[in-house]
């Protein structure tokens, strides 16, 4: 995918098209523009989410790579933490539960990671666990790979065994949605009803009460918190995302670079720059609500 081609892209959006392009295009780089040296509030966690939610879930990035034309150049993929590799290397009896996560903060954070039990019987005749995990090694960490989108948001962001239905693989899409839908992002909705449900949607409950439990805290946010943190990160330094941002940038100049100290009145009449747009400018000095006519 050539620059040049998506310059030339660029300059075909118009209308509705262009109006979304111009949010998309606002969203990411708001997720751009969060903070990457710390941990999150919760507030931006929340905020973050339904912002995700939206672009992911709802679909508005991909459908705004189908309007720009870059569809049928390049798939949108991102470079993230994944753990499925570590996973399928334990005993899935052995897994008590493993996290992604992968956000950089200057504090505590973690780049995948699982946290399993070994059976007494099975390293008791190595003499120590650190004997057993030499000559089995078992990975305790993720690895960095590049994933399409879909591939990304199906990927396992966190797994946790339970007694009662066994290993519960949680992806990255469900957790996004559990912080958007249910803890406030969008909405906050408390209600677990996991009795007469049908498969789908009991699936859905079991993976929201597992969630609740948190089971791990990266300083001051729950594990699911520093899940969003991390798919803020991955997004936000993603190619695409760079590309799309300046698309929109170039396509709608005024939307993102407007003068702040202008105020335009449409009139309809041609104006001396050759718009329909009177402007008065706000003298930079001026505290008083002062300006001048331009």
């Amino acid at each position: 995918m050539s620059e040049e081609k998506l310059v030339e892209i660029q300059a075909q959006v118009s209308g509705s098209d262009l109006e979304r392009l111009i949010v998309v295009g606002g969203d990411l780089e708001y997720l751009q523009n969060l903070p990457k040296d710390r941990l999150l509030t919760h507030a931006e966690i929340r905020l973050a989410a339904g912002v995700l939610r939206r672009l992911l879930v709802d679909g508005e990035l991909r459908a705004v790579w189908r309007i720009i034309g870059a569809h049928d150049v390049t798939k949108l993929a991102v470079s993230a933490t994944e753990i499925d590799t570590a996973l399928a290397a334990w005993p899935i009896g052995w897994i008590q539960y493993a996290w992604a996560g992968g956000a950089s903060a200057s504090g505590a954070h973690h780049a995948g990671v699982v946290f399993g039990a070994i059976p007494k019987e099975e390293h008791e005749r190595y003499g120590s666990i650190e004997e057993f995990f030499r000559l089995n090694p078992l990975p305790t960490h993720g690895g960095v790979r590049k994933m399409v989108l879909d591939d990304w948001l199906r990927s396992t962001s966190v797994a946790i065994n339970t007694n009662e239905i066994g290993l519960v693989k949680v992806s990255r899409r469900a957790v996004l949605t559990y912080i958007a839908n249910r803890r406030g992002g969008v909405h906050f909705d408390s209600r677990r009803n996991i009795g007469k449900l049908n498969p789908r949607k009991r699936r859905r409950e079991n993976e929201s009460s597992l969630l609740d439990h948190g089971l791990l805290r990266v300083g001051h946010l729950s594990g699911p918190e520093f899940e969003v943190q991390s798919m803020v990160q991955v997004l936000a330094t993603s190619d695409h995302t760079q590309e799309l941002v300046r698309i929109a940038h170039s396509a709608a100049p005024e939307d993102f670079y407007g003068n702040p100290n202008e105020l335009k009145l449409w009139t309809g009449v041609q104006q001396a720059d050759g718009t329909g747009w009177a402007t008065w400018r706000l003298e930079p000095a001026a505290e008083q609500g002062g300006g001048s006519r331009a």
